[in-house]
């Protein structure tokens, strides 16, 4: 069966950052779980890995549907898998990582319109991390913040001009959604970023719960370098 590694958690934990430093030791590639990452585009308020970060270790499923199409679980396996086989064929390990669970339970367990799980199709390690509620929250205001100064109201202004509309699947991502109804007057740029802010949060603990709830292990960010030493170990036949 083949070997698979899952690191999911919630939205600003470092995910990224500690499956970056963990490429340092396993000869891995990365299949993005993310359901706004997919598409072209759609920049600030995703946070896409930096092409000095993709230079380091590949991403499969990053920056390839455009943002009039929507892209769901289903899609997600059938693209997911394709990477997956083009992964282990170079003679890498596959790793997926992200926080939208629902794509990484359809991938792990097969997609099932009733929503019953059935046997693993992989041999799997799946972890998540966590941090302190406060330091999540504190990362996610400055991170929408950062959103903001790094001209997340004019990417939308551009999205629109383009001609995308509010029901575009993309534009329901946190972020996009606030800074559209600012732009239609419905809201001030300071209300839209307070909502922003809530918004994220309430998605972290959505994620949370998300994967306490699946078959996983609970990290903590204090925890980090033990557990990249356990998965160094244990996936040691990938190592170059």
């Amino acid at each position: 069966m083949q070997k698979l590694l899952i690191i999911g958690g919630s939205t600003a934990v470092g995910k990224s950052d500690f499956a970056i430093n963990l490429s340092k030791f396993l000869n891995m590639e990365i299949i993005s779980a993310d359901s706004i990452q997919v598409y072209k585009g759609i920049e600030v308020a995703t946070s896409k890995p930096s092409k000095e970060e993709q230079s380091q270790c590949k991403h499969h499923l990053v920056d390839f549907v455009s943002p009039f199409e929507t892209f769901n679980a289903y899609d997600f396996v059938q693209n997911a898998t394709k990477a997956l086989e083009e992964i282990v064929n170079s003679g890498k390990l596959p790793v997926i990582v992200g926080g939208t669970g629902l794509y990484i339970d359809s991938f792990v367990y097969g997609f099932d319109f009733e929503g019953s799980k059935t046997a693993p199709k992989f041999d799997y390690k799946y972890v998540f991390l966590n941090d302190d509620r406060e330091v999540i929250y504190s990362k996610i205001n400055h991170r929408v913040d950062k959103m903001i100064e790094n001209g997340l109201v004019d990417e939308v202004k551009v999205l629109r001009k383009i001609g995308l509309t509010k029901d575009c699947q993309c534009m329901q991502a946190i972020g996009y959604k606030e800074i559209w109804d600012y732009l239609d007057g419905e809201s001030t740029l300071d209300e839209a970023i307070e909502l922003m802010k809530k918004n994220t949060r309430n998605y972290a603990k959505r994620q949370l719960t998300w994967f306490r709830n699946n078959n996983s292990e609970e990290w903590h960010r204090k925890d980090v370098e033990k557990l990249t030493n356990l998965l160094v170990e244990y996936f040691i036949e990938y190592k170059k």
